[in-house]
């Protein structure tokens, strides 16, 4: 048993390493995008149902949902082909984000959405640490027309000796997928 143990450790230490290519949008396209109209979010989560009408708007009237950095305004899909993200404030900082099916109304959360201590995931993500300041917003970057989603984040912001990370997801079989997570130094930030 203690080979298997060995094999991982040495494969994650070989895909964090700095001469492994970084994870790009290009790299993990989608074969469609979807035009027709969004389906009605399906709410079920007690954090869906908090910010139900949020999530609402923005599939509807594409509130919230931003396109290359800019806000839509127009019902649409802004990740994944068919997937559309929301995301609204919720104080300074803090950064609250879902994610709807397009075709299915079904509602996700995005990958290192913190718990609400009983275990359940909200919909708010960890802060990013700048330097030694408070923290601010993560730094969250998608495409349409890829599968491929970047977090910069600190997810254990309030532990001693935390750090801070870019984190590389692939959106694959309705699941987050971790594919890379890169230490950030304090200079990248």
């Amino acid at each position: 048993m203690i080979f298997p143990q060995a094999a991982v450790l040495a494969m994650s230490a070989w895909a964090q390493t700095a001469d492994t290519p970084w994870p790009r949008f290009e790299d993990y396209p989608i074969k469609q995008i979807y035009k027709g109209t969004p389906v009605a979010p399906k709410i079920v989560t007690p954090a869906q149902r908090k910010y139900r009408t949020r999530i609402r708007e923005g599939v509807e009237k594409g509130w919230g949902v931003l396109q290359g950095g800019k806000e839509q305004n127009h019902p649409g899909p802004n990740f994944a082909g068919k997937m559309i993200v929301v995301q609204w404030g919720c104080g300074s900082p803090c950064l609250m984000m879902a994610m709807v099916d397009a075709e299915t109304g079904d509602v996700y959360s995005l990958p290192l959405a913190m718990n609400d201590g009983s275990g359940s995931p909200t919909l708010a993500l960890p802060w990013l640490r700048i330097g030694n300041s408070v923290g601010g917003n993560p730094e969250v970057t998608f495409r349409l027309e890829s599968r491929l989603l970047v977090i910069r984040a600190t997810p254990d912001y309030y532990k001693e000796n935390h750090h801070s990370y870019a984190h590389y997801f692939l959106w694959q079989d309705n699941e987050w997928h971790l594919i890379r997570r890169v230490r950030l130094q304090d200079d990248e930030l």
